[in-house]
């Protein structure tokens, strides 16, 4: 046979046994969850627990030192403005009291006579009785008399407030806080002995892990509501915030004072509050845990041309993680398409369609 033919005949028997093979089948596309992604505001949710304290505590001690008599004041007390509180013991300023008068009353006698002597010799001058010399010794002693007179009776006064300052009264209205002295001990002159939880601003007191938008607390208005759910809610501003952290516990301590209506009655002190704060931190997409994946050691996400329906890897920068979600600060467009389930089944090029679709 030529070899022309030999060549046709090859030619034909390919071509039979093609058009008998099977026809080779098209992918089947994947079906997954695909979501749109879209930017949004993010909030970073916190919740503050805390207890009311007063805004003023003053701390209260003897101007003087000495031995503590009597202590009547106790730890949730309420007192009243002047209401004495402690005494020391007396004995010694009563006795240096004594001591003034007596000296007082001494200088008091010296200045009359000088003054006496004076009149007498200023009396004589006139009449060319006695000299100027000693009209002036005269007038001189008086001076001298009632300087003197005048330094009893400061030292009088000090006496006086010393017996005075054995006792000690409540600066103002309010409730004791603490107390950090027995009857029987030897306290310092300004070493505090009670403190005092003054009548009027309350603020509530919140220590709160640290994190970078701290800073916006500064100046908002939160509710506070009780723990125990028996007392009404209330409105505080954010007043300070601590520049340090707590070394023991790595809290930062805030302080929100209370914003009360005219006769309201504030809540108690030590009562539990708590508080749900929602920060701004931003903006970023939100999307479900389950479509972060990796790319090496960074975070991805299987995107979807919406064109080809074909699955691509796509690196991103997560802003922040929460229970339930991922949020996402750059790396996707803004509608872009997502596989949030499935994505485990997938690789480049995988093409892809929304689950439940025909």
């Amino acid at each position: 046979m030529p070899c022309a033919y030999r060549s046709r005949f090859a030619a034909l028997g390919v071509a039979l046994w093609l058009a008998a093979a099977p026809p080779v089948l098209a992918e089947a596309p994947l079906a997954v969850q695909i979501v749109t992604a879209h930017t949004g505001p993010v909030f970073f949710h916190v919740e503050l627990s805390g207890t009311i304290t007063a805004a003023e505590a003053v701390p209260v001690g003897f101007r003087a030192e000495g031995r503590i008599l009597t202590l009547t004041a106790e730890v949730g007390m309420r007192i009243a403005e002047g209401q004495i509180l402690a005494q020391l013991d007396p004995t010694q300023a009563a006795a240096a009291l004594r001591a003034a008068q007596a000296q007082d009353a001494a200088a008091e006698a010296m200045l009359v006579q000088a003054e006496q002597a004076r009149a007498r010799a200023a009396e004589l001058a006139e009449r060319g009785a006695a000299t100027q010399a000693a009209l002036d010794a005269a007038t001189e002693a008086a001076l001298s008399a009632r300087s003197s007179r005048d330094q009893a009776r400061a030292a009088l006064a000090k006496a006086q407030q010393a017996l005075e300052d054995c006792t000690l009264r409540a600066p103002a209205d309010g409730i004791v806080t603490e107390r950090d002295a027995e009857p029987g001990q030897i306290v310092g002159a300004a070493q505090t002995v009670l403190t005092i939880a003054r009548d009027g601003a309350r603020e509530a007191v919140f220590y709160v892990p640290d994190f970078s938008a701290l800073d916006r607390f500064q100046g908002r208005t939160v509710t506070l509501r009780p723990v125990e759910g028996t007392g009404p809610e209330r409105e505080a501003i954010v007043t300070e915030i601590a520049p340090l952290v707590a070394g023991e516990s790595g809290t930062v301590r805030v302080k929100a004072q209370l914003i009360g209506a005219p006769g309201e009655k504030p809540p108690g002190l030590g009562t539990a509050v708590v508080s749900v704060v929602d920060l701004p931190y931003g903006s970023a997409m939100a999307l479900p845990w389950s479509a972060l994946v990796r790319q090496g050691a960074k975070p991805a996400v299987w995107t979807v041309d919406p064109k080809t329906r074909r699955a691509q890897l796509t690196p991103i920068r997560v802003l922040r993680y929460t229970d339930n979600q991922i949020e996402v600060a750059e790396g996707l467009s803004e509608g872009a398409l997502v596989v949030t389930e499935g994505a485990h089944l997938l690789y480049p090029g995988r093409v892809v369609m929304q689950e439940g679709a025909q």
